[in-house]
C-alpha cells in the first residue's frame, strides 16, 4: 500500500485525519488524534509506504504536521510493515 500526503493539500487537521482513515482503511473506532493514529499504524501488517509531502514555508497547520512527521517516523520506526519518508517540496 502507498499513500502520499501533501500538506498543502490540506488547511485543517481533521481533514488530514479523515483522509488517513479512508486511504489505510483504520478501523471505525480511530480516535483521529496523532495518539490513537500511532496506535493504528502500529497495527498495520501488509507492507505499507507514507510519503509526506512538507512545505518549505510556515503555514497554519506547520507545527502540528511537525508532529505527524514525527508521529509517523516512529511508528515506521517501531512497525516493520510500514516505511514513512518525509519529503520537501
Amino acid at each position: 500500500m502507498f499513500t502520499v500526503i501533501f500538506e498543502s493539500s490540506f488547511k485543517e487537521k481533521e481533514a488530514v485525519h479523515a483522509y488517513l482513515a479512508s486511504a489505510l482503511d483504520l478501523p471505525e473506532h480511530y480516535g483521529a488524534n496523532l495518539d490513537a493514529l500511532l496506535d493504528c499504524l502500529g497495527d498495520i501488517s501488509e507492507p505499507t509506504l507514507i510519503s509526506l509531502i512538507r512545505m518549505r514555508e510556515e503555514g497554519p497547520l506547520a507545527r502540528w504536521f511537525d508532529r505527524l512527521a514525527l508521529t509517523l517516523m516512529i511508528a515506521a520506526r517501531e512497525n516493520p510493515s510500514l516505511d514513512a519518508e518525509i519529503l520537501f517540496a
